[in-house]
Protein backbone atom coordinates (compact mmCIF):
# COMPACT_ATOMS: atom_id res chain seq x y z
CA UNK A 1 0.00 0.00 0.00
CA UNK A 2 2.97 2.38 0.74
CA UNK A 3 4.97 1.84 -2.47
CA UNK A 4 1.16 2.66 -4.14
CA UNK A 5 0.81 5.65 -2.43
CA UNK A 6 4.35 7.06 -2.86
CA UNK A 7 3.91 6.12 -6.40
CA UNK A 8 0.61 7.99 -6.46
CA UNK A 9 2.25 11.15 -4.96
CA UNK A 10 5.27 10.78 -7.40
CA UNK A 11 2.63 10.72 -9.74
CA UNK A 12 0.50 13.87 -9.09
CA UNK A 13 3.37 16.07 -8.33
CA UNK A 14 5.26 15.36 -11.59
CA UNK A 15 1.91 15.75 -13.30
CA UNK A 16 1.73 19.28 -11.23
CA UNK A 17 5.01 20.45 -12.26
CA UNK A 18 4.17 19.42 -16.20
CA UNK A 19 1.37 21.52 -16.75
CA UNK A 20 2.92 23.97 -14.69
CA UNK A 21 5.69 24.61 -17.11
CA UNK A 22 2.77 23.74 -20.10
CA UNK A 23 0.69 26.50 -18.48
CA UNK A 24 3.69 28.94 -18.94
CA UNK A 25 5.35 28.01 -21.73
CA UNK A 26 2.59 29.46 -23.99
CA UNK A 27 2.58 32.66 -21.92
CA UNK A 28 5.84 33.25 -22.64
CA UNK A 29 5.62 31.90 -26.61
CA UNK A 30 2.58 34.46 -26.26
CA UNK A 31 4.76 37.46 -24.84
CA UNK A 32 7.80 36.88 -27.42
CA UNK A 33 5.17 36.89 -30.48
CA UNK A 34 4.02 40.01 -29.01
CA UNK A 35 0.70 38.99 -28.25
CA UNK A 36 0.22 41.04 -25.22
CA UNK A 37 -2.96 41.05 -24.51
CA UNK A 38 -3.26 37.55 -24.60
CA UNK A 39 -0.61 36.89 -22.25
CA UNK A 40 -2.39 39.28 -19.79
CA UNK A 41 -5.38 37.84 -20.18
CA UNK A 42 -3.72 34.16 -19.78
CA UNK A 43 -1.49 35.40 -16.94
CA UNK A 44 -4.54 36.52 -14.95
CA UNK A 45 -6.51 33.78 -15.21
CA UNK A 46 -3.14 31.87 -13.33
CA UNK A 47 -3.22 34.56 -10.99
CA UNK A 48 -6.91 33.94 -9.97
CA UNK A 49 -6.35 30.36 -9.95
CA UNK A 50 -3.49 30.38 -7.13
CA UNK A 51 -0.32 30.47 -9.54
CA UNK A 52 2.97 32.41 -7.65
CA UNK A 53 4.86 31.60 -10.29
CA UNK A 54 7.91 34.59 -10.22
CA UNK A 55 7.47 34.54 -14.65
CA UNK A 56 3.15 35.01 -14.82
CA UNK A 57 3.92 37.92 -12.86
CA UNK A 58 6.77 39.67 -14.32
CA UNK A 59 5.30 38.80 -18.16
CA UNK A 60 2.28 39.88 -16.91
CA UNK A 61 3.32 43.50 -16.04
CA UNK A 62 6.21 43.26 -19.15
CA UNK A 63 2.64 43.35 -21.55
CA UNK A 64 0.87 45.83 -19.48
CA UNK A 65 3.74 48.07 -19.99
CA UNK A 66 4.12 47.66 -23.49
CA UNK A 67 0.48 48.04 -24.19
CA UNK A 68 1.01 51.47 -21.89
CA UNK A 69 -1.60 49.89 -19.20
CA UNK A 70 0.58 51.60 -15.95
CA UNK A 71 -1.51 51.40 -13.36
CA UNK A 72 -2.66 47.97 -14.37
CA UNK A 73 1.13 46.92 -14.14
CA UNK A 74 1.66 48.91 -10.87
CA UNK A 75 -0.80 46.86 -9.19
CA UNK A 76 0.71 43.28 -10.79
CA UNK A 77 3.98 44.77 -9.26
CA UNK A 78 2.82 45.26 -6.06
CA UNK A 79 1.21 41.94 -5.69
CA UNK A 80 4.43 40.69 -7.38
CA UNK A 81 6.62 42.34 -4.82
CA UNK A 82 4.84 40.59 -1.60
CA UNK A 83 6.23 37.19 -2.70
CA UNK A 84 9.20 38.16 -3.85
CA UNK A 85 10.27 40.86 -1.76
CA UNK A 86 14.15 40.87 -2.70
CA UNK A 87 13.65 40.14 -6.27
CA UNK A 88 15.64 43.09 -8.35
CA UNK A 89 13.86 43.31 -11.28
CA UNK A 90 10.57 43.87 -9.49
CA UNK A 91 11.65 46.45 -7.64
CA UNK A 92 13.25 48.05 -11.25
CA UNK A 93 9.85 48.25 -13.01
CA UNK A 94 7.78 48.90 -10.34
CA UNK A 95 9.77 52.05 -9.55
CA UNK A 96 9.99 52.63 -13.18
CA UNK A 97 6.10 52.55 -13.50
CA UNK A 98 5.83 54.94 -10.62
CA UNK A 99 8.36 57.08 -12.21
CA UNK A 100 6.27 57.06 -15.43
CA UNK A 101 2.89 57.79 -13.32
CA UNK A 102 4.50 60.72 -12.27
CA UNK A 103 4.36 59.17 -8.64
CA UNK A 104 8.09 60.48 -7.63
CA UNK A 105 7.96 59.85 -3.58
CA UNK A 106 7.00 55.91 -3.95
CA UNK A 107 9.49 55.67 -6.75
CA UNK A 108 12.34 57.62 -4.85
CA UNK A 109 11.59 54.88 -2.03
CA UNK A 110 12.39 52.31 -3.84
CA UNK A 111 15.27 53.60 -6.15
CA UNK A 112 16.84 54.60 -2.64
CA UNK A 113 16.72 51.07 -1.73
CA UNK A 114 18.03 50.17 -4.98
CA UNK A 115 21.37 52.59 -4.02
CA UNK A 116 21.77 51.55 -0.78
CA UNK A 117 22.24 48.03 -1.41
CA UNK A 118 24.22 48.86 -4.50
CA UNK A 119 26.29 52.25 -4.48
CA UNK A 120 27.47 51.54 -7.77
CA UNK A 121 23.73 51.34 -9.49
CA UNK A 122 23.80 54.05 -11.66
CA UNK A 123 20.98 53.68 -13.26
CA UNK A 124 18.79 54.65 -9.78
CA UNK A 125 21.32 57.47 -9.30
CA UNK A 126 20.33 58.79 -12.41
CA UNK A 127 16.78 57.95 -11.71
CA UNK A 128 17.02 59.65 -7.99
CA UNK A 129 18.83 62.74 -9.41
CA UNK A 130 15.84 63.40 -12.17
CA UNK A 131 13.16 63.64 -10.11
CA UNK A 132 15.16 65.85 -7.53
CA UNK A 133 15.58 67.94 -10.37
CA UNK A 134 12.05 67.75 -11.50
CA UNK A 135 11.02 68.47 -7.64
CA UNK A 136 13.47 71.66 -7.91
CA UNK A 137 16.10 69.68 -5.59
CA UNK A 138 18.51 71.08 -7.00
CA UNK A 139 21.67 69.57 -4.01
CA UNK A 140 20.32 66.54 -3.97
CA UNK A 141 20.15 65.80 -7.65
CA UNK A 142 23.72 67.29 -7.44
CA UNK A 143 24.94 64.84 -5.14
CA UNK A 144 23.41 61.60 -6.96
CA UNK A 145 24.90 63.24 -9.97
CA UNK A 146 28.24 63.69 -8.46
CA UNK A 147 28.24 60.01 -7.23
CA UNK A 148 27.53 58.94 -10.97
CA UNK A 149 30.84 60.99 -12.35
CA UNK A 150 33.17 59.51 -9.69
CA UNK A 151 31.75 55.74 -10.74
CA UNK A 152 31.97 57.15 -14.73
CA UNK A 153 33.37 60.48 -15.55
CA UNK A 154 32.54 59.99 -19.24
CA UNK A 155 28.73 59.03 -18.32
CA UNK A 156 26.55 61.49 -20.87
CA UNK A 157 23.37 61.36 -19.13
CA UNK A 158 24.81 62.53 -16.28
CA UNK A 159 27.07 64.83 -17.68
CA UNK A 160 23.91 66.69 -19.77
CA UNK A 161 21.54 66.27 -16.88
CA UNK A 162 24.60 68.68 -14.58
CA UNK A 163 24.42 71.35 -17.33
CA UNK A 164 20.70 71.06 -17.81
CA UNK A 165 19.96 71.78 -14.00
CA UNK A 166 22.52 74.67 -13.85
CA UNK A 167 21.15 76.24 -16.95
CA UNK A 168 18.07 76.41 -15.77
CA UNK A 169 19.34 78.28 -12.79
CA UNK A 170 20.92 80.27 -15.27
CA UNK A 171 24.17 79.06 -13.32
CA UNK A 172 27.03 79.58 -16.06
CA UNK A 173 29.33 76.16 -14.76
CA UNK A 174 26.59 74.66 -16.85
CA UNK A 175 29.33 75.20 -19.73
CA UNK A 176 32.03 72.81 -17.97
CA UNK A 177 29.78 70.03 -18.09
CA UNK A 178 28.52 70.50 -22.18
CA UNK A 179 32.05 70.98 -23.10
CA UNK A 180 33.07 67.83 -20.81
CA UNK A 181 30.04 65.83 -22.48
CA UNK A 182 31.33 67.58 -26.17
CA UNK A 183 35.38 66.66 -25.76
CA UNK A 184 33.59 62.87 -25.86
CA UNK A 185 30.78 63.01 -27.79
CA UNK A 186 31.57 65.65 -30.51
CA UNK A 187 29.49 64.19 -33.24
CA UNK A 188 25.96 63.69 -30.53
CA UNK A 189 23.49 66.17 -31.97
CA UNK A 190 22.05 66.80 -28.41
CA UNK A 191 25.20 67.65 -26.61
CA UNK A 192 26.57 69.86 -29.70
CA UNK A 193 23.48 72.00 -29.31
CA UNK A 194 23.03 72.35 -25.91
CA UNK A 195 26.88 74.03 -26.11
CA UNK A 196 26.23 75.79 -28.43
CA UNK A 197 23.03 77.09 -27.83
CA UNK A 198 24.95 78.17 -24.65
CA UNK A 199 27.50 79.75 -26.44
CA UNK A 200 24.88 81.57 -28.51
CA UNK A 201 23.14 82.94 -25.47
CA UNK A 202 26.28 83.99 -24.07
CA UNK A 203 28.60 86.78 -24.15
CA UNK A 204 30.84 84.36 -27.08
CA UNK A 205 28.08 83.46 -29.92
CA UNK A 206 31.39 82.96 -31.74
CA UNK A 207 32.05 79.85 -30.12
CA UNK A 208 28.83 78.28 -31.14
CA UNK A 209 29.95 78.27 -35.37
CA UNK A 210 32.67 75.51 -34.92
CA UNK A 211 30.22 73.47 -32.92
CA UNK A 212 27.43 74.43 -35.47
CA UNK A 213 29.80 74.01 -38.76
CA UNK A 214 30.54 70.28 -37.29
CA UNK A 215 27.24 69.02 -37.15
CA UNK A 216 26.38 70.27 -41.11
CA UNK A 217 29.13 68.74 -42.13
CA UNK A 218 27.85 65.18 -41.20
CA UNK A 219 24.01 66.55 -41.61
CA UNK A 220 23.60 69.20 -43.93
CA UNK A 221 19.60 69.16 -43.88
CA UNK A 222 19.73 69.83 -40.22
CA UNK A 223 17.31 72.63 -39.49
CA UNK A 224 18.15 73.14 -35.66
CA UNK A 225 21.59 73.95 -36.10
CA UNK A 226 21.01 75.89 -39.32
CA UNK A 227 18.39 78.29 -36.92
CA UNK A 228 21.22 78.05 -34.28
CA UNK A 229 24.54 78.80 -36.40
CA UNK A 230 22.07 81.60 -38.14
CA UNK A 231 21.01 83.30 -34.65
CA UNK A 232 25.07 82.83 -33.50
CA UNK A 233 25.73 84.84 -36.67
CA UNK A 234 22.87 87.26 -35.56
CA UNK A 235 24.15 87.93 -32.03
CA UNK A 236 27.59 88.09 -33.48
CA UNK A 237 26.91 91.16 -35.97
CA UNK A 238 26.91 89.48 -38.49
CA UNK A 239 23.34 89.50 -40.51
CA UNK A 240 24.81 88.63 -43.87
CA UNK A 241 25.73 85.06 -42.90
CA UNK A 242 22.77 85.14 -40.65
CA UNK A 243 20.22 85.82 -43.23
CA UNK A 244 22.44 82.62 -45.71
CA UNK A 245 21.50 80.20 -42.75
CA UNK A 246 18.08 81.14 -41.51
CA UNK A 247 17.27 81.61 -45.67
CA UNK A 248 18.69 77.21 -45.65
CA UNK A 249 16.62 76.87 -42.54
CA UNK A 250 13.36 77.62 -44.60
CA UNK A 251 14.41 76.26 -47.99
CA UNK A 252 14.74 72.70 -45.62
CA UNK A 253 11.03 73.46 -44.79
CA UNK A 254 11.47 75.31 -41.67
CA UNK A 255 8.27 77.67 -40.92
CA UNK A 256 8.84 78.65 -37.73
CA UNK A 257 7.97 82.04 -36.19
CA UNK A 258 12.06 82.13 -34.86
CA UNK A 259 13.52 81.95 -38.40
CA UNK A 260 11.03 84.18 -39.66
CA UNK A 261 11.68 86.97 -37.37
CA UNK A 262 15.25 86.69 -37.22
CA UNK A 263 15.71 86.59 -40.86
CA UNK A 264 13.75 89.82 -40.83
CA UNK A 265 15.46 91.68 -38.55
CA UNK A 266 19.05 90.65 -40.26
CA UNK A 267 17.70 91.53 -42.96
CA UNK A 268 16.98 94.72 -41.75
CA UNK A 269 20.06 95.36 -40.20
CA UNK A 270 21.26 94.21 -43.64
CA UNK A 271 19.41 97.34 -45.44
CA UNK A 272 17.38 94.76 -47.29
CA UNK A 273 13.87 96.16 -46.22
CA UNK A 274 12.31 94.64 -48.80
CA UNK A 275 13.33 91.07 -47.83
CA UNK A 276 12.71 92.02 -44.02
CA UNK A 277 8.96 93.08 -44.59
CA UNK A 278 8.43 89.84 -46.59
CA UNK A 279 10.00 87.58 -43.75
CA UNK A 280 8.37 90.06 -41.07
CA UNK A 281 5.06 89.79 -42.39
CA UNK A 282 4.87 85.77 -42.19
CA UNK A 283 6.47 85.89 -38.77
CA UNK A 284 3.55 88.53 -37.42
CA UNK A 285 1.14 86.12 -39.05
CA UNK A 286 2.17 83.56 -36.82
CA UNK A 287 2.57 85.52 -33.72
CA UNK A 288 0.57 88.98 -33.72
CA UNK A 289 1.72 89.27 -29.96
CA UNK A 290 5.34 89.68 -30.45
CA UNK A 291 6.46 93.02 -29.65
CA UNK A 292 9.85 93.12 -31.75
CA UNK A 293 8.37 91.90 -34.54
CA UNK A 294 5.72 94.87 -34.88
CA UNK A 295 8.89 96.97 -34.36
CA UNK A 296 11.24 95.60 -37.06
CA UNK A 297 7.73 95.37 -39.14
CA UNK A 298 7.11 99.11 -39.01
CA UNK A 299 10.39 100.16 -39.14
CA UNK A 300 11.17 98.49 -42.38
CA UNK A 301 7.79 99.21 -43.62
CA UNK A 302 8.64 103.03 -42.79
CA UNK A 303 11.51 102.92 -46.09
CA UNK A 304 8.26 102.15 -48.23
CA UNK A 305 5.12 103.84 -49.47
CA UNK A 306 3.54 101.74 -46.74
CA UNK A 307 3.55 104.50 -44.22
CA UNK A 308 0.01 103.98 -42.49
CA UNK A 309 1.13 100.51 -42.13
CA UNK A 310 4.40 100.96 -40.66
CA UNK A 311 2.41 103.26 -37.82
CA UNK A 312 0.19 100.72 -37.04
CA UNK A 313 2.88 97.92 -36.58
CA UNK A 314 5.00 100.73 -34.29
CA UNK A 315 2.19 101.25 -31.92
CA UNK A 316 0.94 97.51 -31.48
CA UNK A 317 4.81 97.29 -30.42
CA UNK A 318 4.47 100.25 -28.03
CA UNK A 319 1.01 98.60 -26.60
CA UNK A 320 2.42 95.12 -26.42
CA UNK A 321 5.90 95.97 -25.22
CA UNK A 322 6.82 97.33 -21.58
CA UNK A 323 9.63 98.57 -22.86
CA UNK A 324 12.75 100.63 -20.98
CA UNK A 325 12.92 104.36 -21.77
CA UNK A 326 15.43 104.10 -24.84
CA UNK A 327 13.49 101.57 -26.58
CA UNK A 328 10.03 103.59 -26.13
CA UNK A 329 12.10 106.82 -27.20
CA UNK A 330 13.46 104.36 -30.39
CA UNK A 331 9.72 103.96 -31.37
CA UNK A 332 8.52 107.08 -30.83
CA UNK A 333 11.26 108.49 -32.93
CA UNK A 334 10.96 106.23 -35.82
CA UNK A 335 7.26 106.44 -36.01
CA UNK A 336 8.00 110.79 -36.20
CA UNK A 337 11.18 109.99 -38.99
CA UNK A 338 7.87 108.33 -40.89
CA UNK A 339 6.18 111.28 -39.95
CA UNK A 340 8.53 113.54 -41.49
CA UNK A 341 8.65 111.72 -44.73
CA UNK A 342 4.53 112.21 -44.67
CA UNK A 343 5.87 115.92 -44.73
CA UNK A 344 3.30 116.11 -41.80
CA UNK A 345 5.63 118.32 -39.35
CA UNK A 346 3.43 118.90 -36.50
CA UNK A 347 2.78 115.14 -35.81
CA UNK A 348 6.86 114.69 -36.06
CA UNK A 349 7.46 117.71 -33.36
CA UNK A 350 4.43 115.47 -31.47
CA UNK A 351 6.37 112.16 -31.79
CA UNK A 352 10.28 113.83 -31.06
CA UNK A 353 8.61 115.19 -27.94
CA UNK A 354 7.46 112.50 -26.97
CA UNK A 355 10.67 110.48 -27.37
CA UNK A 356 12.06 112.79 -25.93
CA UNK A 357 9.78 112.43 -22.72
CA UNK A 358 10.56 108.51 -22.80
CA UNK A 359 13.98 108.98 -22.60
CA UNK A 360 16.04 112.62 -21.42
CA UNK A 361 19.28 110.91 -21.64
CA UNK A 362 19.77 111.49 -25.41
CA UNK A 363 19.45 115.14 -26.51
CA UNK A 364 19.84 114.24 -29.97
CA UNK A 365 15.66 114.23 -29.91
CA UNK A 366 15.35 118.13 -28.72
CA UNK A 367 17.79 118.91 -31.97
CA UNK A 368 15.50 116.44 -34.30
CA UNK A 369 12.45 118.82 -32.98
CA UNK A 370 14.46 122.56 -33.14
CA UNK A 371 15.69 120.87 -36.91
CA UNK A 372 11.97 120.46 -37.64
CA UNK A 373 11.00 124.19 -36.54
CA UNK A 374 13.62 125.83 -37.92
CA UNK A 375 13.97 123.68 -41.56
CA UNK A 376 10.51 122.60 -42.07
CA UNK A 377 7.82 124.73 -40.18
CA UNK A 378 10.26 127.82 -40.73
CA UNK A 379 9.50 128.97 -36.73
CA UNK A 380 12.72 130.94 -36.24
CA UNK A 381 12.24 131.77 -32.57
CA UNK A 382 11.03 128.35 -31.50
CA UNK A 383 13.54 126.80 -33.34
CA UNK A 384 16.44 128.98 -31.16
CA UNK A 385 14.50 127.95 -27.87
CA UNK A 386 14.84 124.20 -28.81
CA UNK A 387 18.40 124.38 -30.50
CA UNK A 388 19.64 126.55 -27.00
CA UNK A 389 17.41 123.53 -24.79
CA UNK A 390 20.00 121.18 -26.54
CA UNK A 391 22.86 122.39 -25.58
CA UNK A 392 21.46 122.87 -21.90
CA UNK A 393 20.50 119.48 -22.05
CA UNK A 394 23.63 118.16 -23.67
CA UNK A 395 25.69 119.84 -20.92
CA UNK A 396 24.12 118.22 -17.95
CA UNK A 397 25.38 114.92 -20.05
CA UNK A 398 27.83 113.05 -17.45
CA UNK A 399 31.07 112.59 -19.84
CA UNK A 400 30.46 109.18 -20.63
CA UNK A 401 27.64 110.01 -22.14
CA UNK A 402 29.11 112.56 -24.38
CA UNK A 403 31.30 109.93 -26.10
CA UNK A 404 28.68 109.11 -28.88
CA UNK A 405 30.64 110.51 -32.10
CA UNK A 406 27.58 112.81 -33.54
CA UNK A 407 27.64 114.93 -30.45
CA UNK A 408 31.10 117.21 -30.93
CA UNK A 409 29.66 117.51 -34.97
CA UNK A 410 25.97 118.24 -34.07
CA UNK A 411 26.92 121.03 -31.33
CA UNK A 412 28.98 122.95 -33.93
CA UNK A 413 25.93 122.61 -36.25
CA UNK A 414 23.80 123.72 -33.50
CA UNK A 415 25.91 126.30 -32.34
CA UNK A 416 26.33 127.52 -35.88
CA UNK A 417 22.93 128.04 -36.62
CA UNK A 418 21.39 129.59 -32.89
CA UNK A 419 24.36 132.29 -33.81
CA UNK A 420 22.63 132.57 -37.65
CA UNK A 421 19.01 132.62 -36.26
CA UNK A 422 19.95 135.64 -33.70
CA UNK A 423 21.27 137.82 -36.68
CA UNK A 424 17.97 136.82 -38.73
CA UNK A 425 15.96 137.37 -36.13
CA UNK A 426 17.72 140.95 -35.37
CA UNK A 427 17.47 141.94 -38.86
CA UNK A 428 13.78 140.56 -38.82
CA UNK A 429 12.89 143.16 -35.52
CA UNK A 430 14.57 145.81 -36.75
CA UNK A 431 12.89 145.64 -40.27
CA UNK A 432 9.45 144.84 -38.80
CA UNK A 433 10.09 147.55 -35.99
CA UNK A 434 11.12 150.57 -38.93
CA UNK A 435 11.60 154.45 -37.68
CA UNK A 436 8.77 155.50 -35.39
Amino acid sequence: MIPLRLSAISSFLGLFFTVGIFAQKPVIDLYYSGNFKAVIDSASLAIEAGDTAFNTFYLKAMSEVQLGRTEMAIQTLEKALITFPEQPRIKRMLAGQYFDAGDYVKARKLYDVMVQSDTSDVASLLKLAEIASFMQHYRAADSSLQKILVLDSTNLAALMMAGEILTRQNDARAVYFYERAYAIYPDNQKVAYALGNWYSQSETPDAAVPVCKRILELDSTSIRFQKLLGFSFYKMGAPDSAVNHFSRATLLGDSSVFTFKFLGISSYINVDFSRAIESLQIAAALDSMDAEIHFFLGASLGTSTLKEEAMIHLEKALELMKPDPAVTARIYSEEANIMRLEMKHEKAYELYSLAWKADTTNPLYIYFMASILDNSMHLSKEALLDYHRFIEELDKLPPEAKKNNQMPAIRKIVEDRIELLKEELFFLDEKQGGPE
